[in-house]
C-alpha cells in the first residue's frame, strides 16, 4: 500500500505501535504464538523463548486493532519504532531479538512499508505548516494472512517500562507542547540513573517485585485481556516529584470499566480517599481540617465542609432547569475543580478561574473569590502552598500538586500495596485509589488507612484516620462491604 508523504498526518491514518510488553493470555493466544514458534523457526524453550514469544504475542495484540481497517473509512498502520533507544526502555526483550522477530512477522503477513515512514517525515499539512509526522516505521499487513481466529486471541500486559523520569519543563515549555499536543519528554535510561544510582536502583527493585506478584494475579479488563505490569513515572528531573504507578487499566472509565474487572475471576471493588488531595495535603503538613461537626469526623471535603450543600449559593450562572441533586452534585463537582486548580498551580490565592471553571461550571468572578477563600477556612493547608512557577515561568516550588503532593501520595499508595502484598492480597493503583477483590475490601481498607495513618505520623506528627469510600457495580452484593460510617475521618491527636 502505497501513500504519498505529503498525505501522512495523524489524523489520516490509524496507528497502533507495537510494543514488546505482551504474553499471551487465553488457550487462542497461546496455540497463535506456538504456531507462529514453530512457522518461524523460534525456540520453544531456554532464555530466548520467552523473548521471542513476547514480541510475537505483541505484534499480534497489534494486529487485532488492524483487522478493524474493514470497518473504517481511514487506513490503519502498525508502527513499528526502529531506533535501538526505543526498545530499551522494556525489560523483557532486547533488540536483537525484537528486530529479527519483527522483520519477520512483518513478511509473514504481508507487510508494506508506508511511504514516508521510517523517516523525519518533513512535509506540509493543509495548512501549509511543516511538520515531521511520522517518526516510526508504519506497516499495512495483508489481512488475508492474517489469522482468522485472531479476533479470539487475548493477551496480558507484562513487560511495561519499569520506570519513567519526565523532563522539567518551564511554563512556555509545557504551553507549546501540550498546543502541539506531544507527549511529555522524558530521559533515558542513564540519564535518569546519574540523578541517583542507588534510589534509581531502589525504585526499579520495588517496582519489579510488585509485577511478579502481578503476573500470578492480572486484572482481567472487561474486554478478556489482562494487565499484570505498571510503571512508575516521576516528574521533573527528580525522584521526589509524581511517581504514580500507571498500567493498562488507569485510564478506563470507572463504570463503564473499571469495575467490571476482575481478579483471579472475582469481582472488584475500588477503594478511594474521598477528597483525596486536600484531606492528603493536610495530613501530610500537618494541618487539621476547619468547619469539622460536632463529633470531629468527616466525610466529604469538598461538599460537607465548604458548605456547598447549601443550595441558596448563587455563585455560578444559574440554571433554571436544573434540580436540587444535579446542583448539589455540580456543587460538589466545582468545589474539587477549584482545589485542584489552586493545588495544582500551589496559589492559594490565585485572582481568577481558570478558563475551564467558567466553561463547565458557570463559575462568576465574585464566586471564585467566595468559593477560594470559604476553601482556604476549611483547608488551612493550602496557605502552606508554593507556586509551581516563577513569575518568569521557570520551576519554582514544591509543596504543590505535581510536586509535594503527587509524590508521597504515590508512597502511600506503594507501601499499601506492599503491605498488601504481603498478605497474599493483590492490589492495583488508580493514583489515590486501590482496585482490590470484592472479598478483599474491609482487611484492604483497614491496611490503607494504617498506612496512611503511619506515613502521616512519620512526616507531619500528626494522626489521622483519612475517609475513605467503597465503590462496585451494581451487580455485587454491597452488604459485605464496608461502611460510610466505618469509613468516616477522624483526628487521633
Amino acid at each position: 500500500m502505497r501513500i504519498d508523504t505529503e498525505n501522512l498526518d495523524k489524523g489520516s491514518y490509524n496507528l497502533e505501535v507495537v510494543r514488546p510488553v505482551w504474553l499471551p493470555y487465553n488457550k487462542i493466544g497461546i496455540q497463535l504464538t506456538a504456531f507462529l514458534t514453530d512457522q518461524l523457526g523460534y525456540p520453544n524453550s531456554g532464555p530466548k523463548a520467552d523473548k521471542y514469544t513476547i514480541v510475537l504475542a505483541s505484534l499480534l495484540k497489534a494486529a487485532q486493532a488492524h483487522l478493524s481497517s474493514k470497518d473504517i473509512s481511514q487506513p490503519h498502520h502498525i508502527g513499528i519504532q526502529r531506533k535501538a533507544s526505543a526498545w530499551s526502555r522494556y525489560p523483557l526483550v532486547g533488540r536483537d531479538i525484537a528486530k529479527t522477530a519483527v522483520d519477520d512477522l512483518i513478511g509473514h503477513f504481508g507487510g508494506e512499508l508506508v511511504e514516508g515512514s521510517g523517516t523525519s517525515g518533513l512535509h506540509k499539512d493543509d495548512k501549509g505548516q511543516w511538520q515531521t509526522d511520522p517518526l516510526m516505521s508504519m506497516y499495512t499487513l495483508d489481512l488475508d494472512k492474517l489469522p482468522l481466529d485472531l479476533p479470539q486471541a487475548r493477551f496480558v500486559e507484562v513487560g511495561r517500562p519499569i520506570l519513567k523520569v519526565n523532563k522539567a519543563e518551564t511554563r512556555q515549555q509545557k504551553n507549546r507542547r501540550t498546543g502541539l499536543k506531544l507527549p511529555k519528554p522524558f530521559l533515558n535510561n542513564k540519564a535518569a540513573k546519574a540523578l541517583g544510582e542507588d534510589v534509581h536502583r531502589a525504585s526499579e527493585s520495588r517496582i519489579q517485585r510488585l509485577n511478579e506478584f502481578y503476573r500470578s494475579h492480572p486484572l482481567e479488563l472487561p474486554n478478556g485481556h489482562a494487565a499484570a505490569s505498571a510503571t512508575r513515572v516521576f516528574h521533573d528531573s527528580r525522584f521526589d516529584a509524581g511517581g504514580r504507578l500507571y498500567g493498562a487499566w488507569t485510564g478506563l472509565d470507572q463504570k463503564e470499566y473499571r469495575l467490571h474487572c476482575r481478579i483471579d475471576g472475582q469481582p472488584i471493588v475500588e477503594i478511594d480517599i474521598n477528597a483525596s488531595q486536600p484531606t492528603l495535603l493536610s495530613s501530610l503538613l500537618g494541618y487539621k481540617l476547619g468547619r469539622l461537626g460536632p463529633d470531629d469526623t468527616w466525610s466529604d471535603v469538598y461538599g460537607e465542609l465548604s458548605g456547598l450543600l447549601n443550595i441558596h449559593y448563587h455563585w455560578t450562572v444559574i440554571d433554571q432547569t436544573i434540580d436540587r441533586i444535579d446542583l448539589i452534585r455540580r456543587n460538589r463537582g466545582a468545589a474539587k475543580a477549584v482545589v485542584m486548580a489552586l493545588i495544582g498551580s500551589g496559589l492559594p490565592l490565585k485572582s481568577k478561574a481558570t478558563a475551564e471553571l467558567v466553561k463547565d461550571f458557570g463559575l462568576t468572578p465574585e464566586g471564585w473569590l467566595m468559593f477560594r477563600d470559604k476553601l482556604l477556612e476549611t483547608v488551612p493547608a493550602l496557605n502552606a502552598l508554593e507556586p509551581r512557577y516563577d513569575s518568569k515561568g521557570g520551576l519554582d516550588g514544591y509543596i504543590n500538586g505535581p510536586g509535594f503532593l503527587s509524590y508521597h501520595e504515590s508512597e502511600i499508595a506503594l507501601e499499601t500495596l506492599e503491605a498488601l502484598m504481603d498478605r497474599g492480597i493483590p492490589a492495583y493503583p488508580v493514583h489515590d485509589c486501590l482496585i482490590v477483590k470484592g472479598v478483599d475490601a474491609t482487611i484492604a481498607a483497614e491496611v490503607f488507612r494504617q498506612t496512611i495513618h503511619d506515613y502521616c505520623k512519620r512526616l507531619s506528627g500528626i494522626e489521622v484516620m483519612v475517609p475513605l469510600s467503597v465503590t462496585a457495580a451494581d451487580y455485587q452484593q454491597h452488604d459485605t462491604l464496608p461502611s460510610e460510617t466505618d469509613l468516616k475521618g477522624r483526628y487521633l491527636s
